[in-house]
């Protein structure tokens, strides 16, 4: 098989499409309803042998706006009803080899040109709500070494260009310490 190529910042669209490539006739479609009767919806859905899979691509009020975060918690709750397995895929990190197996257990090459990080964001950790600064806390810490290390570098790339006060919360300036 061809590599999925992804040229430029990954978007919800952009993860969507790679996505729907690689899985094929296992693809079960985009904004699908989270259940019957439910106005929330999953940004796209696929199915394995393992069952079924419900994908969000979380944009940067998946981090700031509480009442967001209220929403995904209650999609989780729908999810593990369903025995689903939820993906919560971050605005801050791109589609790569190591982010398929990570983050979807599903191998493929991926030819990514952006790199990991805040790069071109204005919305940094420390305009998360409280909430969102330890969602990415978690998710920071459990991302591949590779992956954790150039986000890492983004943000003391920042630091350097805005000051760390812009950039990080207090909780999470021991992130580029040293």
């Amino acid at each position: 098989m061809a590599p999925v190529v992804i040229e430029g910042y990954l978007t919800q669209q952009k993860l969507s499409d790679a996505l729907k490539r690689i899985v094929g006739k296992r693809w079960g479609g985009e904004e699908v309803k989270a259940e019957e009767g439910s106005r929330k919806r999953w940004d796209m859905v696929f199915r394995t042998t393992e069952g079924t899979t419900v994908v969000e691509y979380d944009g940067d009020e998946h981090y700031c706006n509480t009442l967001k975060i209220k929403t995904d918690r209650e999609k989780e709750k729908i999810a593990q009803r369903h025995a689903w397995r939820v993906v919560r895929f971050p605005y801050w990190v791109q589609l790569t080899t190591t982010t398929l197996a990570h983050y979807f257990g599903l191998t493929s090459r991926i030819e990514q040109d952006f790199p990991h990080g805040f790069i071109t964001t204005k919305w940094f950790p420390a305009s998360f709500c409280e909430m969102g600064v330890e969602r990415f806390r978690s998710e920071l810490l459990g991302l591949p070494n590779v992956v954790r290390g150039e986000v890492l570098r983004s943000l003391k790339d920042r630091v350097v260009e805005h000051g760390i006060e812009y950039v990080l919360p207090t909780a999470l300036r021991f992130l580029v310490k040293g």
